[in-house]
């Protein structure tokens, strides 16, 4: 929300915006905060009353594949929930698991869920005669044939590996990610119809890019970064050091490493190097280290986290519980090999990533070391996962496909169409790493360009258009603001058995109720109608958060939206002062409690509540 005037005359400013339609679209913040646009709010609100089919159609409206992120999604709604300004965010993740489990397509019901998209088209489509390949079976790539299935194309998805799912099967381990879920996902997707897969397709070595261009109408090509990077360090290829995506395709797709009795080192300090790192200890390795440039904390058992953590909470947690050993801060100085026996890994102490002094020479980082002493750590294999590039650089040069410096293809931000007429890129491929719900967004939005491109109509985009209606009689159980909250980890699991399906808590149906009904509900305002205000200032009075402010019109000063708002109300600018008052009101401090409307004796203030629909318009 950009700010567009202020109050005058304060010991501070407070910026204050007229609200318009994006305004109240955003104020949901977990719902702005999700790159579907997730209506996180509905489904919690639902949750809470019982009704567990309705909050389920409302998780997977935006997104194919809310059955995953009910167990591994990075959570941006969580952490954009203003719940976590009164105590603690709610538990967004776990409640959608909830729903999935009873009414996702894991239940064996591949057809229901389908009905609850509001992508465009529908559950029934005609063929339209056009036909679009699909590089790669994540999440991007199967959310892509998902919506442009729905629009009537036929969709052919080629998968270099034997299963569907992308780094979901490919890189999550198998303990934080039950396998049947991800196929169900996909085959829920396949179950649409005018979607066929090939697995185990290569392309660039079994079928060119230039052949798809040429047997089909457009190529989408949402391939994943499968190839590690491995540091510049004299023995860094030496044969007992390995990637973190080798170490994990292994683990996860053909045949985990036997690490019985063996030290291993990963270096990394994001949630790849803590999937290897946990991913070793269920290899059987005598003892596991990490160690990083970031400074590590856990909020959950150390009391704090460093702005500079690059891992999720969970991961991070899970890590430590499962035994393995941190070394943050650490820069590594070099590494040991012996007899040409790999021996370990020398580090420098070094600041955390905030206070890191970037120089840039030779592409390496030049960090502020500030314990000259070498600390050794001892290892009999060593991991890197310091970053993930493509390994299709080759098959994109040969079509002529323009990359940017780092690897990437570029795209255009809108469409994502590449510099060659025809093919569209999305994912990872065209962002670097990022969450799944981003790749999820990423296939939406190149199944609108694509659209486009071969109906030669102009793009859309989603939109939703905004209803309201007052709430005559408004209250909320007194107890829905205790700060008491639900427990947010894992539950603990044996280490041993690296087949366990154990991932993330499974609320039962009490928790999960409760836990919904801590939703401070940021669709519902209060509004003020000026004809009956009696400016008797029992609003502000009553407020329990300070959320409203009453001032005199002539403390405001704005631009053109502003003023010429306020002289239709008060006449001219330099006339303001003294002619009326206005009512400022701050959402962020709102917890929509109803107390305002409860005390105004003319029901001047009411409680009103903006709901939406989902629909499309030209971008």
């Amino acid at each position: 929300m950009k700010p567009v005037y202020q109050e005058k005359d304060s010991r501070r400013d407070f910026f204050v915006a007229l609200p318009d339609h994006d305004f109240y679209e955003d104020e949901v913040e977990c719902r702005a905060g999700c790159p579907t646009r997730t209506d996180a709010r509905g489904y919690l609100i639902e949750t809470a009353k019982g009704n567990y089919e309705g909050a389920y159609a409302i998780s997977r409206a935006t997104n194919p594949f809310a059955s995953i992120c009910g167990v591994i999604c990075g959570a941006p709604c969580e952490t954009a929930c203003r719940r976590g300004d009164v105590d603690q965010p709610l538990a967004i993740r776990n409640i959608k698991g909830f729903l999935t489990q009873r009414h996702g397509p894991e239940t064996g019901d591949l057809k229901s869920p389908l009905a609850f998209s509001t992508a465009r088209g529908n559950t029934t489509p005609q063929p339209n005669g056009k036909r679009v390949a699909v590089v790669g079976g994540g999440c991007a790539g199967m959310t892509c044939a998902h919506d442009l299935a729905r629009m009537g194309y036929s969709v052919t998805v080629f998968e270099r590996h034997p299963r569907l799912g992308g780094q979901l099967v490919q890189g999550v381990p198998i303990n934080r990610l039950n396998r049947d879920v991800v196929q169900a996902e996909c085959d829920s997707i396949v179950a649409l119809g005018l979607v066929e897969v090939k697995t185990g397709i290569d392309i660039g070595k079994d079928l060119s890019l230039q052949e798809l261009k040429e047997q089909f109408d457009a190529v989408f090509i949402s391939v994943g970064l499968m190839a590690g990077k491995r540091l510049p360090f004299e023995h860094t290829d030496h044969k007992s050091i390995a990637t973190a995506m080798e170490f994990l395709l292994d683990f996860n797709l053909y045949t985990p490493w036997d690490l019985t009795g063996k030290k291993v080192l990963v270096y990394g300090g994001g949630d790849t190097a803590m999937d290897a790192a946990r991913s070793a200890v269920r290899c059987g390795a005598a003892r596991v280290e990490l160690a990083c440039m970031e400074a590590l904390w856990s909020r959950t058992l150390r009391g704090r986290r460093g702005n500079e953590q690059v891992c999720t909470e969970d991961e991070l947690v899970g890590a430590l519980e499962e035994g393995v050993i941190l070394n943050g801060s650490s820069l590594p100085e070099s590494i040991v090999v012996e007899d040409g026996v790999l021996r370990g890994l020398k580090m420098k102490k070094v600041n955390g990533a905030p206070h890191l002094v970037f120089t840039h020479a030779g592409g390496r980082l030049d960090p502020q070391v500030i314990d000259e002493d070498i600390r050794f750590v001892e290892a009999d294999l060593m991991i890197w996962a310091v970053r993930q590039e493509t390994d299709f650089s080759d098959s994109l040069k040969a079509l002529g496909i323009a990359m940017t410096d780092r690897g990437a293809i570029q795209a255009d931000s809108q469409t994502l169409m590449t510099s060659v007429d025809g093919i569209f890129a999305g994912g990872d491929i065209q962002n670097g790493g990022m969450l799944f719900i981003h790749a999820v967004a990423e296939g939406s939005r190149a199944a609108l360009g694509i659209d486009a491109y071969l109906s030669q109509a102009p793009l859309h985009k989603r939109y939703r258009e905004i209803t309201w209606r007052d709430e005559e009689v408004y209250e909320r159980d007194s107890g829905y603001l205790n700060t008491d909250w639900i427990n947010r980890e894992e539950d603990a699991y044996d280490p041993k058995h690296p087949r366990a399906l154990q991932v993330i808590q499974e609320y039962s149906e009490c928790e999960a109720k409760a836990q919904g009904g801590r939703c401070l509900e940021c669709h519902i305002h209060p509004t003020f109608d000026s004809d009956l205000c009696i400016l008797c200032g029992g609003c502000v009075d009553v407020c329990p958060s300070f959320c409203l402010r009453m001032v005199d019109a002539g403390r405001i000063d704005g631009d053109d939206v502003v003023v010429s708002a306020l002289e239709a109300q008060f006449g001219k600018q330099d006339e303001f002062a003294g002619k009326g008052s206005l009512m400022l009101f701050d959402p962020l401090k709102c917890v929509r409690c109803g107390m305002c409307a409860q005390k105004c004796p003319t029901g001047a203030c009411k409680m009103s509540v903006n709901t939406f629909t989902d629909t499309y318009i030209e971008a």
